[in-house]
């Protein structure tokens, strides 16, 4: 929201405008009034102005007249107040572009409230109380829709009037199950969020016909297991967090399609082991997060289809060792703290040519070579035994290990 405003602010041209609201800034072809106490509509609005904020402003009401000589506004900002709103409220905005009405403690929106907003391309109804939403009036140009911390359980149909939505975020609500169906007409997705919500399946079919997602967010919700094909048409994705879920394993080949992934989060599930070929078809993958879960073991193989891979945390799992990783030569960074690592098997280090740090603080190392990993920038070994073990002071005191930081610098 905040880069909305500020991307809004550069594009305006310079010059003041002729009238101000009392309390208010006024620049350019903008009205600020954030924050102001308004007991009624500000009634001298310029009529050049574009932008007009009157987010957190206590308004209650907007006459019918409110906007009668506002013809070209473009972007209309009336979050965290607590409006009632009327079919007729927004109709003579015919230029309006953006909209904000996120905390508005709404529970319910009239079906044609955006009917005559031709133009509209960015709504916000974040944060408000809405348990259902009906069928909105076709919007032709909108792209971005938040629905984010609202109470929604139930969504049908809802979504069937936005032919060029490319972004829906419906992240932090309250929905137990979608229907395969949902989200059917929205061809040009690309950014979807749904996380923190309490799904606890997803349809076999539910993006069958999404093939230009590039990011889509499922973690924290009550996912137990995902099919095969959930993600066979999904080869543009580039960012899939599936963390805080309950999953203990994933089908094999589930990630197969996913050729252009660059992050992956697996973090605060229930997997115990990884098998061989689940990350095969990821080539492009940069950032791969598998930590607090219960992973003991870990083949040397796993790693191996994933050669542009910089980013590995391993944290807070069971693991007692790892294994010399095949296919790690780009990997700048490896945490692997809070595990039951007993050291690092001999040629370790070898095959990692550009690993700058790794943090295996919180083990139980009590042995440990400088000169194993002497082309690293930095290892972290603080909490294990070998940093209070007085017959191994003089290798810890090397400048690259340290015994007193626990993290890299990126986690």
């Amino acid at each position: 929201m905040d880069k909305l405003i500020q991307l809004l602010l550069l594009l305006l041209p310079t010059g003041l405008l002729s009238a101000c609201p009392e309390k208010c800034f006024c620049y350019s072809k903008v009205v600020d009034c954030r924050g102001v106490s308004l007991l009624n509509f500000p009634s001298n609005v310029d009529q050049g102005t574009e932008t007009l904020f009157l987010d957190e402003t206590s308004l209650i009401r907007i006459p019918q007249s409110a906007f009668e000589n506002l013809k070209n506004l473009s972007y209309l900002g009336l979050s965290r107040n607590c409006l009632l709103l009327h079919n007729y409220t927004f109709d003579l905005l015919l230029e309006l572009q953006a909209l904000d009405l996120s905390a508005n403690h709404l529970s319910e929106l009239r079906e044609d409230l955006f009917g005559n907003l031709p133009n509209l391309t960015w709504l916000a109804l974040a944060n408000n109380n809405f348990k259902t939403l009906p069928v909105m009036t076709y919007q032709e140009k909108l792209t971005y829709l938040d629905l984010s911390s609202n109470e929604l359980m139930v969504l049908q149909g809802t979504f069937n009037n936005f032919p060029r939505l490319d972004t829906l975020l419906l992240n932090n609500n309250r929905l137990r199950t979608l229907s395969s169906t949902l989200f059917d007409p929205l061809l040009l997705l690309d950014v979807l969020d749904l996380s923190n919500n309490e799904l606890s399946s997803l349809p076999l079919q539910l993006f069958k016909n999404h093939h230009k997602l590039t990011d889509l967010r499922l973690d924290h919700n009550r996912l137990k297991a995902l099919t095969a094909s959930l993600f066979t048409h999904q080869n543009n994705l580039q960012y899939l967090t599936i963390s805080g879920n309950l999953i203990a394993s994933f089908p094999h080949h589930i990630f197969a399609n996913l050729t252009n992934l660059s992050m992956l989060d697996l973090s605060n599930n229930s997997l115990t082991c990884l098998p061989i070929d689940l990350l095969s078809g990821l080539k492009e993958l940069q950032t791969l997060k598998l930590s607090h879960n219960f992973i003991d073991k870990m083949s040397s193989e796993t790693f191996r289809h994933n050669p542009k891979l910089t980013l590995l945390h391993l944290d807070n799992n069971r693991l007692s060792s790892l294994p010399v990783f095949e296919g790690l030569a780009r990997l700048e960074e490896l945490t692997c703290s809070f595990n039951k690592l007993l050291g690092l098997p001999r040629g370790f280090a070898e095959a990692l040519l550009m690993l700058k740090c790794l943090q295996v603080t919180n083990n139980l190392i009590r042995q440990w070579d400088p000169e194993v990993f002497r082309n690293t920038t930095s290892v972290l070994l603080s909490n294990n035994p070998v940093c209070s073990t007085e017959e191994r002071a003089a290798p810890v005191r090397s400048t690259y290990i340290d015994c007193r930081k626990q993290q890299c610098s990126s986690v």
